[in-house]
């Protein structure tokens, strides 16, 4: 039980240096290119792989069957850090004005009504953003998600500000 738990997290952590690696060789451009690129790397070449290493064929399947939940969770969360949020956007605008921003004066690029008042009140409920008077500014929990965020953007080589 515990070497597949040990293959099937070793095989999870081999796909994801191999994403890196290819994303910072050659990154995908589009939505369409990237998302089957890490299917492929998370599902059948992660398959060879387990099959190469994982001798039982019990175990192949659970050692599969664990990555493939660790994978797919990975690949819809990736969409999170790769692709455009106007939350993320805010994020990230605060986090380079630590003094906070006047409410009034938020004007980003791609997000003509994006930014409503409810949107707004889920980042202030969730801890990301707060209200200082008339201002905005990251909330403890808006610098930590920023900062994960922007560190795992950076080490796949993704731009501030782009997606993919």
């Amino acid at each position: 039980m515990c070497a597949v738990l040990i293959d099937a997290l070793a095989l999870f952590l081999l796909c994801m240096a191999l994403h890196v690696t290819v994303w910072r060789i050659r990154r995908p451009e589009s939505y369409r290119a990237w998302l089957p690129a890490l299917v492929a790397i998370c599902g059948p070449v992660a398959a060879v792989i387990a099959w190469l290493i994982v001798p039982a064929p019990v175990d192949l399947a659970a050692v599969l069957l664990l990555h493939g939940a660790l994978a797919g969770v990975y690949v819809i969360g990736y969409t999170l850090v790769s692709g455009f949020s106007p939350s993320v956007e805010l994020l990230k605008l605060l986090r380079r004005n630590p003094e906070g921003i006047p409410t009034a004066s938020l004007r980003l690029p791609f997000l003509a009504g994006a930014l409503t008042s409810e949107r707004l009140d889920h980042l202030t409920a969730a801890g990301l953003v707060q209200q200082n008077g008339t201002r905005l500014e990251l909330g403890p929990r808006g610098v930590q998600m920023t900062r994960l965020v922007l560190m795992y953007r950076h080490a796949i080589g993704l731009r501030d500000g782009g997606g993919g």
